[in-house]
């Protein structure tokens, strides 16, 4: 019962055009405030919630992929992957799947993952002449393999819930993850050769590809790093 009439007033609250963080505060405080709670148990639950390294992650992770999306990390991964598939058919569109692909083993977040990816994806893709339609379906695909490979918030989240083992639900996220990323990519090259009108993108020089490379080592190596400290409990 307590739970439809939360469901319900949630609900009502949204519907009369109330701002979510207001609706859920609201709700909140009006429950606490008919339960008959003693004072100090707000605080002490409060400080029990916080207190879980398992769910310090998830603010962690959020944080960490923000400072990466100001601190221009997106466009140093990107350069680096276009460096080496942009002169592939759908060569930006590849680039942009597996910018997505290796972001997400920083970030865990599909929406971090595909804002970060877009600030520079999407004028790029667009000055070659991909349909924006296209671009946008594909940023927004791409940015789902961040609840699949590896650090995943949604993961994170049931596991705590439901008890299990994250490095488990890790583990089990890994396959479907770069199968959906493969997937993505053989899309895009076979959309590129029947007909989808863009213009191909240089092939780069070793040079540049070297420096590229350099320049986005350490989202590479960061993405490296998170991954070995889940796996091996560091």
């Amino acid at each position: 019962m307590t739970t439809a009439l939360i469901f319900v007033g949630l609900l009502s609250l949204l519907l009369l055009g109330v701002d979510i963080a207001f609706a859920m505060a609201g709700l909140g405080v009006a429950l606490i405030l008919s339960a008959d709670l003693s004072p100090l148990l707000m605080p002490q639950a409060m400080m029990a919630s916080m207190d879980n390294f398992i769910l310090l992650a998830v603010p962690l992770f959020i944080l960490m992929a923000n400072v990466l999306l100001r601190g221009g990390a997106g466009n140093d991964l990107f350069n680096a992957v276009q460096s080496w598939v942009g002169h592939w058919p759908g060569g930006l569109a590849v680039a942009t799947i597996l910018s997505c692909a290796i972001f997400s083993a920083i970030s865990g977040s599909s929406v971090a993952t595909a804002a970060t990816i877009g600030t520079v994806a999407i004028p790029a893709m667009i000055s070659r002449g991909y349909e924006r339609s296209f671009v946008y379906g594909l940023l927004a695909a791409g940015g789902t393999i961040g609840i699949l490979i590896p650090p995943s918030i949604p993961m994170i989240v049931f596991g705590f819930v439901m008890s299990e083992s994250i490095v488990d639900l890790f583990l089990a996220g890994i396959g479907p993850g770069l199968l959906l990323t493969a997937v993505f990519v053989v899309y895009a090259v076979l959309w590129a050769h029947f007909g989808g009108g863009q213009r191909k993108a240089p092939r780069a020089s070793w040079s540049e590809r070297r420096r590229a490379t350099l320049r986005a080592f350490p989202t590479f190596a960061l993405a490296i790093l998170v991954l070995f400290g889940i796996y091996f409990g560091v």
